[in-house]
């Protein structure tokens, strides 16, 4: 091999599954992956915290006591929690695409229902479909990240998803103090409407199929409980 073919043939190939979105976007396509399911994942961890605020209004539109309140926050942490475990299965079967675009219409459903809801049990009941939805999508970012970038870029890629990470639980309660006191604690549900849409159409341009790195959704294997 002559010097002159050598960085030709040290480039590395695009994975199958990104090579059209690679084509189509550019090198820089990757980081609009990590941006697309960082907005999602930062409206699922935003929707996390900002419901503390709320809950002194809640109580009182209710007539609940604190105990009872407390559930629409222990709901969907323990929500979250149990649906963490299934997202390898379900990137598995259904894909990438659609299963984060499944956690965002849940999300996005969760949001507008409890904003809605007259009846406290409805209210809990979306907070707890919230908590499904956050805990399946929390994990991808990082899936991606291994699966899309380069050993020497993950870290900065890493780097980037951390702030934005950290970033969303410490402004969740500060907007959702300005929201309770503007609009009532019925907006906070409201404020991750805007986030679920503008991820979902990321996830249409960006969120590729299958996996980054080529493997194709499996329906064989079932989950185990």
């Amino acid at each position: 091999m002559t010097h002159h073919e050598t960085p030709e043939a040290a480039t590395p190939a695009p994975p199958p599954a990104m090579g059209p979105l690679r084509a189509r976007y550019g090198e820089r396509y990757r980081w609009y992956l990590l941006l697309s399911v960082m907005v999602g994942t930062m409206a699922s961890i935003m929707s996390s915290t900002i419901v503390n605020v709320a809950i002194p209004g809640m109580s009182h539109h209710f007539s609940l006591g604190q105990e009872r309140a407390q559930w629409v926050s222990s709901g969907f942490m323990v929500a979250m929690t149990v649906s963490m475990l299934t997202t390898p299965w379900l990137l598995a079967r259904y894909g990438y695409r659609r299963t984060y675009v499944g956690t965002m219409l849940l999300l996005l459903a969760g949001g507008v229902a409890g904003g809605m809801a007259n009846d406290f049990s409805l209210v809990l009941l979306a907070r707890v479909a919230e908590g499904l939805a956050a805990g399946v999508v929390q994990p991808i970012p990082a899936i991606i990240i291994l699966r899309a970038f380069e050993p020497h870029e993950q870290g900065r890629a890493s780097g980037i998803f951390g702030m934005g990470v950290v970033l969303a639980p410490a402004i969740g309660p500060s907007i959702g103090g300005v929201l309770v006191d503007l609009f009532g604690w019925r907006s906070i549900f409201y404020m991750v409407v805007p986030f679920c849409l503008a991820s979902l159409w990321l996830a249409y341009k960006f969120v590729p199929t299958t996996a980054p790195g080529g493997a194709v959704a499996a329906r064989s294997g079932g989950l185990d409980v």
